[in-house]
């Protein structure tokens, strides 16, 4: 999974080879993914919030192929998440904007700035060190 974003009647859900509409939210389905794992998206939250001791746009460790961070609050209709392990690169376009590269060259555009994605690349590899030394 490349990323998710809100889509008229639900949620679109964009793959390597393939677009998803699905009929429900996006954390609805986040939920569905974390409970593979046996647990939930509130409890994932929840322990990345308490070890990151931050509140907002906490990003979401799904699996070892999924961790994914939000563009911005999930209140707003406009927000991606983003697959952190299928961006190849991302670059600033202007102050509000930047450029997502993934894995298969695709390309695109978020209302987001550059700094903002720097920082949830910067709190992922913080959840992965806690992970090392922990295992």
């Amino acid at each position: 999974m490349y990323y998710i974003k809100r889509y008229n009647e639900g949620i679109l859900v964009k793959c390597e080879f393939s677009e998803l509409l699905i009929k429900t939210g996006i954390k609805s389905y986040l939920n569905n993914l974390c409970m593979d794992s046996l647990s939930t998206f509130d409890g994932r939250k929840k322990a990345i919030t308490k070890l990151l001791s931050h509140r907002n746009n906490v990003p979401i460790y799904i699996n070892k192929d999924t961790f994914v961070y939000p563009t911005k609050s999930l209140r707003e209709y406009d927000m991606f998440f983003i697959n952190y392990h299928e961006v190849l690169s991302y670059k600033k376009i202007d102050r509000y904007n930047t450029l997502f590269i993934f894995k298969n060259l695709e390309e695109l555009v978020v209302e987001v700035s550059v700094k903002k994605i720097t920082k949830q690349h910067e709190r992922i590899e913080l959840v992965y060190q806690h992970i090392d030394n922990i295992i």
